[in-house]
């Protein structure tokens, strides 16, 4: 019978910590055996501003999520990261096969894969490097060229770097409580995972994850990721604009929000009417649920707006087929369907997390998928170690790839 193994999420964001330990099954099974949800102190847009802040919350987090997992467990961490320090590119290279007559191997795109490994820039690490498509003596679009002939195969892969510091701070306020970070995993790669399906990766999609600091998006093309990058804006700065437009206290503003925001003020009744409390020692006061939702609706069009301008950098002038998917806690928010179909067209969904049977109850929300993807990229890429750091060994292609790395950073080929 084969061990289980046990996985830990941790993903630090602006306004909750949230930390998931799952077990692996002797059958393959996945079954969640513990939940920690702590607020979140010292975050700003996905930056750690107050490491000891942060530290706690994690803390907070992480024993309570432990308390219940039982013997046999051990230590180690996917975390996830966001912020808009992170920008991605693509890059290519190429390896010529030492022999006429042997097969392309495991070993041989591994030690490729390495030595693809690009250089980043001063103070930047690359978080991740994912093989988007293979051309194997010119031919294109081959998936996994192992066990293949082959003269010559070319690589093309998705890479995502961000600020070394930020990167550490991460790391050193999960580690601070004795979880050592297996990796760092891109808050939208992870919520990709508990997300998308397979027909609209390789239709196409634009999977975006509206939190509270961040608006996470990346574009996939046949399958793979092709484009990702980090919005400083989220949920919180909607609360802020309502707060300011009807002087209020933020937590009112936020109560507001969820329970009566719409970002599509026509499709509430214009007569109906909302009491606000001031606050402490305010007196409550009476507003057209129409007036309230006007500030959430132009800060999430401007979210929208920021959204295509992405998607016109990834080379697409319109929707993909599969359309556009939101997931995160802030899209949950009445009227973003609809208010994404009048400006952007094309097919829309919110995105519930899935792929973990039995996933309990107060994580079958949006705001949690980032937490189950990581989950699901843990298994996925178990034993590849901290991607974020760049291996030792073979430099060979360093300097190539780094020239192709500058001139194509903020960049995507069409």
């Amino acid at each position: 019978m084969a061990k289980e193994a046990f996985y830990t999420a941790v993903d630090i964001g602006t306004s909750k910590v949230v930390t998931v330990v799952a077990r692996v099954g002797s059958e393959g099974e996945l079954k969640v055996l513990g939940t920690g949800i702590a607020p979140s102190q010292g975050m700003q847009k996905g930056c750690i501003e107050n490491i000891e802040e942060v530290k706690e919350a994690v803390r907070g987090s992480i024993e309570e999520a432990q308390r219940y997992v039982g013997k046999g467990y051990k230590p180690g961490a996917y975390a996830v990261v966001s912020g808009s320090h992170i920008y991605s590119t693509n890059i290519k290279d190429v390896m010529e096969h030492p022999t006429d007559l042997g097969s392309i191997t495991s070993g041989d795109m591994h030690r490729f894969m390495q030595s693809s490994f690009p250089t980043p820039g001063e103070g930047e690490e690359v978080l991740h490097i994912i093989p988007i498509g293979y051309s194997v003596d010119g031919l294109a679009g081959v998936r996994n060229p192992v066990g293949l002939h082959a003269n010559q195969v070319e690589l093309e892969a998705h890479v995502t770097v961000g600020d070394a510091i930020v990167l550490k701070n991460t790391v050193n306020a999960v580690e601070s409580n004795k979880m050592p970070v297996n990796s760092l995993v891109l808050q939208s790669l992870a919520s990709a995972e508990a997300t998308l399906t397979a027909d609209e990766r390789e239709l196409g999609v634009v999977l975006v994850d509206i939190g509270s600091g961040t608006t996470d998006v990346t574009v996939f093309r046949y399958g793979s990721p092709w484009y990702s990058t980090v919005l400083p804006v989220g949920g919180s700065q909607l609360t802020r604009d309502l707060a300011v437009a009807e002087r209020i206290p933020f937590y009112v503003a936020e109560d507001a929000k969820i329970k009566r925001g719409n970002v599509l003020p026509e499709l509430v009744d214009d007569e109906e009417e909302v009491i606000l409390s001031g606050g402490q020692g305010q007196q409550q006061k009476l507003v057209r649920r129409s007036h309230l939702c006007e500030p959430l609706s132009a800060r999430m069009y401007e979210i929208l707006q920021m959204i295509v301008q992405r998607m016109s950098q990834a080379g697409l002038s319109r929707l993909p087929d599969g359309g556009i998917v939101f997931t995160g806690g802030s899209a949950e928010i009445a009227g973003l369907e609809e208010l994404t179909e009048k400006v952007l067209g094309g097919p829309v969904r919110i995105a519930y997390p899935t792929g973990v049977s039995g996933l309990p109850t107060q994580l079958r929300k949006p705001g949690f998928s980032a937490a189950v993807g990581t989950l699901l990229w843990g298994i996925k890429h178990q034993g590849e170690g901290r991607t974020y750091r760049a291996p030792q060994g073979s430099t060979r292609g360093y300097k190539s790839l780094l020239s192709i790395f500058k001139r194509s950073r903020d960049k995507v080929a069409p």
